[in-house]
């Protein structure tokens, strides 16, 4: 991209650097991993007038006291810097924060750096991370904050074992991720659009909070099995031949003398652990199949199910987060999708409100 063997133009008060300065050989400090990054802003923002490339260079020096921190602590990044694939990826970033006075989005690019130095090597991560960065400067707040509630809403599911827990382990999920007022009307969706981080679908709408997640969570919003029935006796004959407690079931809170299984949705059944003597491990194969098979004996009734359901989005309204995103999520008018760009821009926000999510890529 650009030419590194010539020495950059800058303004009349800014310092001119060499790009020939960045040579990296193994072994190198933090310190010269500064001088590299210095050494990268005059190609970054060489285009401007002197009285902005002032103003570039000043947010450019705040991210930087944002990203070199960061870098001494994640392992191998530091020699990244010798890597040309990186150096571009690097100036995108000093690119996007010269445009930008949020604070918020020198942490972004930070982490977006971060994704770079962890999962770059894959020529489709990088292509994803680099669209990205360069949109970071661009993105209003509010939309971004929009784009990573929907993102979460699409990705994340509790794995805590009784519902009332899950949804209030999601509640403090969607507490850090909502640090703006979510946007209204549909402004915010032609601008993400324009960006390239999410797709409008022209026909078609989303599905309402209320049958997204009684699908989602089906564990949790479950009829399960009747007590005293036919199948609980089963269920019962056939914990007792794999030697397993009944303990293993827990009272249905949505619904009165039904017991079903501690998971959020049936797929969780191969990630179950039991805990024996303060001892944790995994079930087997045969155990797996035979929750697989006391599943399959959960009870069928649209009635039941209805009240189930609405019990559930009663508890998920007891939490005001988990409210807020479903009164906002409900009013959008229009359709859409999010984009490998926008995942990634999305993930990134995400992990920068809330450090427990883990890597997407």
């Amino acid at each position: 991209m650009e030419n590194s063997k010539q020495i950059q133009k800058a303004g009349d008060d800014a310092q001119q650097i060499q790009a020939e300065s960045v040579t990296v050989n193994n072994g190198f400090s933090a310190n010269d991993v500064a001088n590299i990054f210095k050494a990268l802003v005059p190609m970054s923002i060489q285009d401007y007038t002197k009285e902005a490339y002032r103003i570039a260079e000043e947010r450019i020096t705040c991210f930087e006291n944002k990203l070199l921190p960061r870098i001494e602590e994640i392992e191998n990044a530091i020699p990244m810097f010798a890597d040309p694939v990186f150096q571009v990826q690097l100036k995108n970033a000093q690119r996007s924060a010269a445009v930008s006075d949020r604070k918020e989005d020198y942490e972004l690019l930070t982490e977006l750096i971060i994704a770079h130095v962890e999962k770059g090597a894959n020529r489709k991560n990088r292509i994803g991370i680099q669209k990205a960065t360069e949109i970071v400067g661009m993105i209003d707040n509010d939309a971004l904050c929009a784009l990573t509630v929907a993102h979460a809403i699409s990705s994340f599911v509790p794995m805590q074992e009784t519902a009332k827990e899950g949804l209030q382990n999601l509640n403090q999920l969607f507490t850090r991720l909502i640090y703006e007022k979510l946007p209204e009307g549909v402004d915010w969706l032609d601008h993400l659009d324009v960006l390239g981080a999410i797709r409008i679908n022209t026909f078609g709408s989303m599905k309402k909070i209320s049958e997204y997640y009684t699908e989602k969570l089906n564990g949790y919003a479950c009829i399960g099995i009747k007590k005293q029935s036919d199948n609980y006796r089963r269920t019962l004959d056939l914990l007792a031949n794999i030697k397993l407690s009944q303990e293993v079931l827990i009272n249905n809170p949505f619904l009165d003398g039904h017991v079903c299984l501690p998971i959020f949705n049936k797929d969780a059944i191969h990630n179950m652990e039991l805990v024996n003597a303060n001892r944790t491990r995994n079930l087997n194969e045969k155990e797996v199949n035979a929750l697989y098979s006391i599943w399959d004996m959960y009870d069928t009734d649209d009635q039941l199910q209805d009240e189930v359901n609405k019990k559930f989005m009663d508890m998920w309204d007891s939490f005001e987060s988990l409210r807020t995103v479903r009164v906002w999520w409900e009013d959008i008018s229009r359709g859409f999708s999010i984009t490998s760009v926008g995942k990634v821009l999305a993930h990134t926000n995400a992990k920068r409100c809330d450090k427990r999510i883990p890597d997407l890529i």
